[in-house]
C-alpha cells in the first residue's frame, strides 16, 4: 500500500525534481532538497518529541489503513507555488489530500517560530484520523 502511495505522489503536482532526499518513518515521509537536510532532521526530531506516545497509535493506524502524511519541504516560495497553484495567503504550511493520503506543503525556508504551524497541521490530520487523544502541546 505504501509503495502505491509513493508512486501516486511522485506522479502528482506536489512532487518536484528538487526533492532529492527523504526521511521515511512509517506513516510520515519527509521530502526535501538535499541542502535542506538540517531542516528536515530538525522537523523530524521535533515531530517525534511533539507526538510522543500518540506516534505508536499513528503507526498502528498506518499498518491497518495505510494512510501516509507526506511532508514536503519546499526550499522556496516559487517551488511551493508551483505545487499549490491555488494557495493564497500568508500561511507557511498548507494541507491537501492525495487520495487517502495527506500532503503537507511547507513553504521554505522554515523559520524557528514557524515549526508550530507544521505541528498544528499534523494535529489536525491526527484529529481527522481520531489519533489526537495523546498529542501534547508542541515543544519549541
Amino acid at each position: 500500500m505504501a509503495a502505491q502511495s509513493v508512486i501516486h505522489l511522485t506522479q502528482s503536482r506536489y512532487y518536484s525534481p528538487i526533492f532529492n532526499a527523504a526521511v521515511f518513518d512509517g506513516p510520515i515521509r519527509i521530502y526535501f532538497a538535499q541542502h535542506q537536510e538540517t531542516l528536515a532532521l530538525q522537523v523530524y526530531l521535533r515531530l517525534q518529541q511533539h507526538l510522543k506516545e500518540s506516534y505508536a497509535n499513528f503507526r498502528n493506524s498506518f499498518r491497518s489503513h495505510g494512510q501516509t502524511i507526506f511532508l514536503m519541504l519546499y526550499p522556496s516560495l516559487d517551488s511551493f507555488q508551483e505545487s499549490f497553484t491555488t494557495f493564497r495567503g500568508d500561511a507557511n504550511v498548507t494541507a491537501e489530500r492525495l487520495g487517502e493520503d495527506h500532503i503537507l506543503g511547507v513553504r521554505g525556508p522554515l523559520q524557528e517560530d514557524q515549526y508550530e504551524e507544521v505541528f498544528e497541521q499534523i494535529k489536525t490530520i491526527l484529529q481527522s484520523l481520531k489519533l489526537d487523544q495523546e498529542v501534547p502541546s508542541p515543544l519549541i
